[in-house]
């Protein structure tokens, strides 16, 4: 497989799995409180991660503990990593699944501009007028295509949700741009050791919070499920995004972004038998051509 094949899988792989993620969080914010939440989730995904590294990558580990700038880093990471899952949680639980995925597309200029001020290759991807033209087009049918699905409802407490949201896309940017500057480090093992500051922070703010012992008393199918989601989630939502973040570069995952709404809904369609009206597919496909254009998938010819 070439690399321009294996990058298209990576990215296709990661869009319909963090669209399926969203689907499975979306539910899970509805049972647990969620520090509970983030805490078994990323304790489950990290201890999976932690039996990978000591099987195939255990000289990353020897790195990490030579390097102190990379343990601040994967350290950091894992705080902020804490937060943004935090808010998010408690921005989808008022909103729904749909409204969280808009959030990342309006906040795709701002990520990308992020990026551009302290990465030097990521300045050199946005010089083109086809990215600007095509993520103008992703933006356009992205939010066409929330519209037309009439899922965006304005309920009680949209505003607060919608706060939530935004303060999570903040603290995400910021995070990503961390996972840059640790491109050195192996993914699985910045994964792991993000994972496990994030569930140990997660759960120490729960004890304090008095929402702990909530654990013990959740049913145990559901408790399962949390745990198998964590796995999938860590799997899919944290090592893809790593892995693209530094191979590809933070624009191109900010491009990837713009794809969410549409593969949240058609992994909600197919699960929750929710309905994917005639416009939407037409935004949809728009969706498509301008990610197609901007990750320049679709090139023009100079005449």
């Amino acid at each position: 497989m070439s690399l321009f094949s294996h990058f298209i899988f990576i990215n296709l792989l990661y869009v319909f799995g963090i669209g399926l993620n969203i689907v499975f969080l979306r539910f899970l914010s509805l049972h647990f409180d969620p520090l509970n939440n983030n805490g078994i989730r990323f304790l489950a995904g990290s201890l999976v991660l932690l039996l990978l590294i000591l099987w195939r990558f255990r000289s990353s580990l020897i790195q990490l503990a030579r390097s102190p700038k990379l343990i601040a880093i994967t350290l950091f990471v894992g705080l902020m990593m804490s937060a943004n899952m935090y808010f998010w949680l408690k921005g989808v639980k008022i909103t729904n699944a749909v409204t969280a995925s808009i959030f990342g597309v309006l906040a795709m200029p701002f990520g990308v501009i992020i990026a551009a001020i302290f990465f030097q290759d990521e300045r050199q991807k946005i010089k083109y007028k086809a990215f600007w033209f095509g993520s103008l087009l992703t933006i356009i049918g992205s939010l066409g295509f929330v519209w037309y699905g009439k899922t965006l409802a304005i309920e009680e407490g949209f505003l607060l949700g919608s706060f939530f949201l935004f303060l999570s896309i903040v603290i995400r940017n910021i995070q990503n741009l961390m996972v840059k500057f640790s491109k050195a480090l192996n993914v699985f093992t910045l994964s792991c050791i993000t994972s496990l500051t994030t569930s140990f922070s997660s759960l120490l703010l729960s004890q304090q919070a008095g929402k702990f012992d909530e654990i013990f008393t959740t049913p145990s199918w559901l408790m399962f499920c949390l745990i198998a989601v964590g796995i999938y989630a860590i799997l899919v939502g944290m090592v893809l995004t790593f892995h693209i973040i530094q191979t590809q570069g933070l624009v191109t995952y900010q491009v990837l972004e713009l794809l969410m709404p549409v593969s949240t809904a058609i992994m909600a369609y197919l699960i929750l038998g929710e309905h994917i009206y005639l416009m939407q597919i037409v935004f949809a496909f728009i969706v498509i051509l301008g990610a197609s254009i901007a990750l320049r998938l679709v090139k023009f010819q100079k005449k």
